[in-house]
């Protein structure tokens, strides 16, 4: 069991795709403070009834011992995130990079949760293949916490679309299978640094 917060100040980065993802394949509890925004919605045939929760504003935290806690917080000011940061095993941080407007915001991110939790996830995600490596040894010069790859891929995004994980889109063979081949070792090898 791992209790995980994937958190950026900046939207756009993929951390609910990723939360989401994450609570799925180690069968934790999903919660949000992003009340309304249909994430509830869009995302619940992927679980069984219970496991998607939403933290309503001024709503108290809940922790259940008994399994993993994946939290996605949004990059709104909320009070509750301090106490999140320091209860996780794990602090995901997550960059979709596109310019150095991504960066900024990103790094602010990952200086704030080291405060709290020393255990940082640098998480590169969906970033075109040109950027990685020029990212990669920035945040490496900069940040002494592992970063780990998920390549730009059309399939992400199918999650909310179709409520298929890629595992389950790998599972389905043919050019699915084909096509996650090289993905799906990324996302093993961060799924296992979080469940260490």
């Amino acid at each position: 069991m791992a209790n995980v917060l994937f958190y950026s100040r900046k939207g756009g980065q993929g951390k609910t795709t990723h939360a989401i993802s994450y609570a799925h394949w180690c069968k934790g509890i999903y919660y949000t403070n992003d009340y309304g925004n249909a994430t509830i919605e869009t995302y619940q045939g992927l679980f069984e009834e219970g496991k998607l929760k939403e933290l309503k504003q001024g709503g108290e935290i809940e922790y259940d011992d008994s399994t993993s806690n994946i939290y996605d917080f949004g990059g709104f000011l909320d009070n509750r995130l301090i106490p999140v940061a320091k209860f996780v095993d794990f602090c995901v941080v997550p960059i979709y990079y596109q310019s150095k407007a991504d960066l900024t915001p990103s790094a602010q991110t990952i200086i704030e949760l080291g405060k709290y939790n020393k255990n940082i996830v640098i998480l590169i995600n969906n970033t075109e293949k040109e950027y990685i490596d020029t990212l990669q040894k920035a945040l490496k010069d900069r940040f002494d916490y592992p970063v780990f790859i998920i390549s730009r891929s059309k399939y992400i995004v199918r999650l909310a679309d179709e409520n298929k994980t890629l595992f389950n889109l790998f599972d389905e063979g043919g050019l699915n299978k084909y096509q996650l081949r090289k993905l799906l070792p990324q996302i093993k090898e961060f799924y296992n640094h979080l469940g260490k």
